[in-house]
C-alpha cells in the first residue's frame, strides 16, 4: 500500500475507548480510515502513525487479525480490512497494538460506525440440478469445498499487489454485489461478487499482481481462478471458458488470465468476480475506489 496517492481521512470517532494502556503515551497513535464512511460489504484501509515512531504493530477488526506493513513513503503502517455483506449497522471495535520506538507498548480501541445498505433482490432460473443435487454431486461439492478451503488458507502474509486494483475488463455490469438471490423461487443467499455482461471468450485481466493459488473446473463456479494478493486478500474469477494461467504462476496487474464463459451454475455467458478478505467477501467496485492501496 501507499504506492498510490496517500489519502488521510480522520475517523469520525477516534477517541480510544480503552485508555489505560496508553499511560505515559497519551495520544501516541494517529489512526485514519479510508473510506471515511463504511457500509456492509466495504473494503477499507487502516493507517497508523506516531510522532514517537513505531517499531511493530498489530491489530484486530471484526474478529480477524490485521496484517500491517510499513510504507516508507508516508512513514506510516497500513492494513487492508473488510466488512461482511450481512453485517448490521452498529459501532464495531478496532483494536490497535503498537510497540513504540520509546520502548512503550500502546493498545488503543476505536469505535468505528458501520452503516447498512439494503441490497436489491435478484430473481434467477437455473438447472434444477444445481439446487437438488444427487448424492454423487453432493460428494463432489464437499470435496471441492475442502479444496477451496485449503487454497484460501494458504494466503501469504506478504503484500504482492502493486497500487490500486483495477476492473478485470471494461463492460456493463449486469448484477451488483450483495443482491439477495432467488433461484427458481427459493432464496439462496447473497450475491458475493460482481457480474459483467460479456460474450463467450472475452479476455479477463488480473485485478492486481499476485499468485495463482487455484485454477480448477468446479461444480458451482465452473472454471475458477483464484489469485492471492497477500495479507489475506484474494480475487476470484468464475464461469470461465478457458484458463490462460496455471496454479503457482506469478501474475502481473492487467495480465490476461482467462476467457469469460458460462461454466458452472450460471444462466448464461458472463464474468463473475469476487474479492475475499480473510473469509469475508467485499464489494469489488469499492475496492477499485480505494486510492491509497
Amino acid at each position: 500500500m501507499g504506492r498510490g496517492a496517500a489519502i488521510w481521512l480522520a475517523l469520525l470517532i477516534a477517541t480510544p475507548l480503552l485508555t489505560a494502556a496508553q499511560t505515559g503515551a497519551t495520544n501516541a497513535l494517529v489512526v485514519t480510515l479510508e473510506p471515511e464512511q463504511v457500509f456492509n460489504g466495504s473494503p477499507c484501509v487502516f493507517r497508523v502513525a506516531s510522532q514517537i515512531g513505531i517499531t511493530s504493530i498489530s491489530g484486530t477488526w471484526m474478529g480477524r487479525r490485521l496484517v500491517f506493513g510499513f510504507d516508507a513513503k508516508t512513514r506510516a503502517w497500513d492494513s487492508v480490512g473488510g466488512i461482511g455483506a450481512e453485517i448490521v449497522a452498529a459501532k464495531y471495535p478496532l483494536v490497535i497494538m503498537a510497540a513504540l520506538a520509546s520502548g512503550e507498548n500502546v493498545t488503543s480501541t476505536y469505535s468505528i460506525p458501520v452503516a447498512y445498505m439494503r441490497p436489491p433482490l435478484s430473481y434467477l432460473s437455473v438447472d434444477p440440478e444445481f439446487l437438488n443435487s444427487t448424492p454423487a454431486i453432493r460428494a463432489r461439492i464437499k470435496r471441492e469445498q475442502a479444496l477451496k478451503n485449503r487454497a484460501f488458507s494458504s494466503s501469504s502474509s506478504a503484500q504482492m499487489w502493486e497500487g490500486a486494483f483495477a476492473a478485470p475488463m471494461q463492460a456493463a455490469i449486469s448484477e451488483v454485489f450483495g443482491a439477495r438471490r432467488i433461484f427458481n423461487g427459493r432464496h439462496r443467499g447473497l450475491h458475493q461478487g460482481l457480474d459483467y455482461d460479456v460474450e463467450m471468450g472475452t479476455p479477463v485481466a488480473a485485478m492486481n499482481s499476485g499468485k495463482v493459488i487455484l485454477a480448477r473446473d468446479l461444480f458451482f463456479e465452473g472454471k475458477l481462478i483464484v489469485l492471492d494478493h497477500g495479507r489475506g486478500l484474494l480475487t476470484l474469477y468464475l464461469h470461465l471458458s478457458d484458463f490462460r494461467v496455471k496454479e503457482g504462476a506469478s501474475i502481473k496487474r492487467g495480465q490476461i488470465i482467462g476467457l469469460s464463459g458460462k461454466s458452472g451454475r450460471t444462466t448464461g455467458p458472463h464474468l463473475h468476480v469476487a474479492v475475499r478478505w480473510q473469509g469475508v467477501y467485499v464489494d469489488p467496485l469499492r475496492l477499485f475506489a480505494l486510492a491509497s492501496l
